[in-house]
């Protein structure tokens, strides 16, 4: 059986100012198109870093979705009024408190090619603090 060897690749921000103050059930698409890779699918890393000034509802979540398009011009559906009705690609549960909250988690099937990031505050009660906030992605590459 081979060695494995997981290489990371570089990190990318999604989503940072645009975070900043987003309010209870408010959703923000990012103003970058970000082209994480050339063909198919990956594996990889994300990571979110938030606060609340006063503590969310527990279990309660910050929803991810990485919009795709087909002909490099036309997203699919998905804006600040917008939620996407299938199923997001990523979701992190909030703590009930007001400290700064990191979570990372490793994601499974990342679209290549260009992709815009759109998340929802979904439920937590509160809006996100207005600085600091940041979601980052980082491809991990296996090697045989």
């Amino acid at each position: 059986m081979p060695n494995i060897i997981y290489t990371r690749g570089t990190e990318n921000t999604l989503l940072s100012t645009e975070l900043n103050s987003l309010a209870n059930n408010s959703n923000v698409v990012s103003t970058n198109v970000v082209t994480l890779a050339n063909a198919g699918f990956f594996d990889g890393e994300a990571e979110i870093v938030f606060q609340f000034s006063v503590a969310p509802t527990v279990n309660t979540a910050l929803l991810i979705w990485f919009l795709r398009e087909i002909d490099g011009t036309n997203y699919e559906d998905g804006s600040s009024t917008v939620t996407p009705t299938r199923n997001p690609d990523i979701f992190f549960t909030v703590r009930a408190v007001t400290s700064v909250q990191r979570i990372i988690k490793t994601v499974y099937n990342i679209p290549t090619g260009p992709i815009r990031t759109l998340l929802r505050n979904s439920g937590t009660g509160q809006a996100l603090v207005s600085s600091a906030n940041t979601l980052k992605i980082r491809p991990i590459t296996p090697s045989y």
